[in-house]
């Protein structure tokens, strides 16, 4: 008697919740879509087809405004951020404690480093642009110290 009387209460409650349920239902599933819509996120921007690839995998585009911007395809998608200067602060201050010295048709360039001095040495027709700012910039500093000591 115990088990009929059980079995015919759990019968009851889920008759009530199955009619409070069909007409709530589907106003639930209207907001559950219109949420999905709200929070999808924006579609991720596509490599424009006049964007220049710069080394593979990385290509460079310029807005109509001039503003240079870099692009990378990524297992997650297109990844697009600002293009920035090449040279930061930090490179030039180690260009500022790099010394050079000519050796005949080469130059020897010299930088500490927390692990030690680093020394390398380029012909004068082989540098770089950061090496032949370095060896424009020695030869600027030793013009004017050769003419502060005639003074």
């Amino acid at each position: 008697m115990r088990i009929l009387t059980c079995m015919l209460m759990v019968a009851a409650s889920l008759a009530a919740q199955d009619t409070a349920k069909t007409p709530a239902q589907p106003a639930a599933k209207e907001t559950a879509k219109d949420t999905k819509k709200a929070t999808k996120a924006p579609a991720m921007a596509a490599i424009p087809k006049d964007a220049v690839e710069t080394e593979p995998g990385f290509y460079k585009w310029t807005d109509k405004d001039g503003k240079v911007w870099m692009y990378r395809r990524t297992p997650f998608g297109v990844s697009r951020w600002p293009a920035e200067p090449m040279y930061t602060k930090q490179q030039d201050t180690a260009d500022q404690q790099t010394t050079a010295v000519e050796q005949g048709d080469s130059i020897r360039f010299e930088r500490s480093t927390p692990f030690g001095k680093r020394t390398w040495v380029r012909k004068k027709t082989e540098l770089n642009e950061t090496e032949q700012a370095i060896w424009a910039s020695q030869q600027k500093n030793n013009a004017a110290s050769r003419t502060a000591e005639k003074e």
